[in-house]
């Protein structure tokens, strides 16, 4: 429920837009706010901004520690979102970053990511749009060895068959991260717990 989720974030009921289709749902949302009141992350990496990026900044605050980083193909919507977040006097590292490269396990365009932490406690996934690819999601793998230990990976819209292969690939080349398939939401949360 959207309202208990904005109360739990102490933030107006009309802060979040309608969550359609294409947006993440409340259950991803929860599954964020949950994670980063149990890990308590110094950083937070977010691939595809939004709901999501403003849900993320919030938790935090109420945390009071954390920094969020946050990228998005699209210049023009990384801006709206960061001053979407800066109405709220919430603040997160919100840039541009192109699909311009790929890696060798998939093939398909990729973030250009830039100045991303070398230690994450966090990683949301919630991009790039399965438009690109079904599996271009796969590639966030580039950053598991940035993970600290005991991070959390959460990767959204789960039950598709492009993140079913991801997340099978991801079990056999990442033993040492405990990947759960959660089903509470419309399109289902990847949660990947790494060994502490």
């Amino acid at each position: 429920d959207k309202r208990a989720l904005m109360d739990t974030l102490e933030l107006p009921h009309d802060a979040l837009p309608h969550l359609g289709s294409w947006k993440a749902d409340v259950s991803f949302l929860n599954h964020i706010v949950r994670e980063i009141r149990r890990i308590n992350p110094s950083n937070v990496v977010e691939l595809g901004a939004g709901a999501s990026t403003l849900v993320a900044a919030q938790a935090l605050r109420l945390q009071g520690a954390g920094r969020l980083h946050s990228v998005d193909q699209h210049a023009e919507f990384a801006a709206a979102t960061a001053q979407w977040l800066a109405e709220y006097d919430l603040v997160a590292d919100v840039r541009h970053a192109p699909l311009e490269v790929s890696s060798p396990n998939w093939p398909y365009p990729w973030y250009r990511l830039e100045d991303i932490p070398a230690r994450i406690d966090l990683l949301i996934i919630d991009g790039p749009p399965w438009a690109v690819h079904p599996l271009v999601r796969g590639a966030a793998e580039c950053l598991f060895p940035r993970l600290s230990p005991g991070a959390v990976i959460l990767l959204d819209d789960a039950a598709r068959p492009g993140e079913r292969i991801v997340a099978h690939r991801w079990r056999k080349r990442w033993p040492d991260i405990d990947f759960q398939l959660m089903t509470d939401g419309s399109k289902g949360t990847l949660v990947g717990y790494r060994a502490g």
